[in-house]
């Protein structure tokens, strides 16, 4: 392996990396690559597949350099960091911490005092940094280490934060409660700040802040469960759609598509042939996303090519819940042209065997490899087995950038019983929790 195709594997996560490591006659002409990788943040999304900061750490064990490197991160964790870089270093050491590391664990629980002494007075909250975040993640790293003295403790450090801004800006923690709660039961969390409000001002004022958020939770639940949406009331709203009340719009369109009943989405159909605009169009049929279209989806087709990337893309994602020769058709049109992630989705519930040489000629001409194309290609694999599919999923696996998704990967594999040794080995080692529990789970069974 060349240390560029190192740095590729290591920066997705892959236990190839790990594997070279331990088995070149030479590691450390890895050594600066797996600690500038350290430095720098490399996951590519923390919220799904977590951070890397686990897997670095096996990379600097396997490199037999935790001293020469610890100083280092230790060095880089004092700074201002970015909120992604931050959760990877912190996990790095976390992980010199659990391996009785006195200077790791100092350096935590600098970080942990540094932070609380900046929120007592912190003002605003740039989204670069989200220092709130970063001190509840800090938080839930001490409970895991300190059990139930380190939540009491933090507990009362969250309360004195309260108390001193007098404001909501530092008062819902519900990330670092919640993990609270599964980790030592509702019950116990609640009678302990139950009994220990009525001694300390500090418990009060977390317990409130808990208490405030939940039924603040509460009522926002009940006024989503009497929203009542209609065909009016949906047209009306998918009207006045821009692009940053999306995630509401998302949200109606699921609803309306649940609610609505067999006579409105054929008539709303009807509405969308007769629109003026293809804006018009593209903002009803997004809830078609979630329902069936009714009756002829010619015009589905139509709008599928059309000109206005809205239309196209709401009409595309309409038609990949339809199982339709024209369908088919369509997609492989746009996969022939080289536009794959507008074809494979359509795949999804048309896939037939034939396909396969094109997909597999598309699919390995470029060794970049979107997170949309993992997706679908997962997708469709996973929905329909092939035989002969095993290099098309090993491309994917090996190029694709997210590792949430190359666990899907590795199962369509298993699945489709194409799934290597080899490949079931680098699974022991990848950067993704998951895809290392599925692999021993699979060795386990053989």
């Amino acid at each position: 392996m060349t240390q560029k195709e190192f740095l590729r594997d290591l920066r997705r996560g892959l236990g190839s990396a790990v594997i070279e490591i331990e088995a070149t006659h030479n590691p450390c002409q890895y050594k600066d690559i797996v600690l500038r990788c350290c430095l720098k943040d490399i996951g590519y999304d923390p919220q799904s597949e977590g951070t890397k900061g686990n897997y670095l750490y096996s990379a600097i064990c396997a490199l037999g350099a935790k001293d020469d490197f610890e100083g280092t991160i230790i060095d880089a964790f004092t700074k201002r960091l970015e909120h992604h870089l931050f959760q990877q270093l912190c996990d790095i050491l976390c992980n010199y911490m659990y391996d009785g590391s006195g200077k790791a664990r100092a350096a935590l629980k600098t970080k942990y005092q540094s932070l609380y002494n900046q929120l007592l007075r912190q003002r605003s909250f740039p989204f670069k940094y989200c220092e709130r975040e970063q001190f509840e993640y800090l938080m839930i790293c001490a409970v895991d280490a300190g059990k139930w003295a380190a939540f009491k403790g933090c507990a009362a450090d969250v309360g004195s934060i309260i108390l001193k801004r007098k404001d909501d800006a530092c008062s819902a923690y519900d990330w670092f409660y919640g993990h609270c709660e599964n980790l030592f039961g509702e019950g116990r969390i609640a009678k302990y700040l139950s009994e220990a409000s009525q001694k300390s001002e500090e418990i009060k004022a977390f317990a409130d802040a808990v208490n405030s958020l939940e039924k603040t939770r509460k009522a926002n639940a009940s006024q989503r469960a009497e929203l009542n949406v209609t065909l009016e009331s949906y047209i009306a709203q998918a009207m006045e759609y821009d692009k940053e009340s999306r995630t509401r719009m998302n949200m109606i369109a699921m609803r309306f598509s649940r609610q609505g009943t067999e006579e409105d989405f054929v008539e709303l159909a009807s509405i969308i042939t007769a629109a003026q605009s293809d804006e018009e169009r593209a903002k009803m049929l997004r809830v078609f996303r979630y329902r069936d279209f009714p009756g002829d989806i010619s015009g589905l087709l139509e709008y599928a090519e059309s000109g206005c990337e809205q239309l196209q893309n709401n009409a595309l994602s309409a038609l990949e819940r339809i199982k339709d020769h024209r369908v088919h058709d369509l997609a492989i049109k746009f996969i022939a042209a080289g536009n794959i992630d507008a074809g494979l989705p359509l795949l999804k519930e048309n896939w037939c065997k034939q396909d396969e040489p094109l997909i597999r000629r598309q699919i390995l001409s470029s060794r970049k490899v979107t997170h949309e194309t993992q997706m679908n290609i997962q997708s469709i694999y996973t929905k329909h087995r092939s035989k002969n599919c095993g290099d098309i999923l090993e491309h994917v696996y090996r190029n694709g950038p997210c590792g949430f998704c190359r666990w899907g990967i590795v199962e369509s594999m298993w699945k489709s019983r194409v799934l290597s040794e080899k490949i079931l080995e680098e699974c022991l080692h990848d950067s993704y929790d998951e895809t290392r529990k599925f692999a021993r789970k699979i060795i386990k069974r053989k």
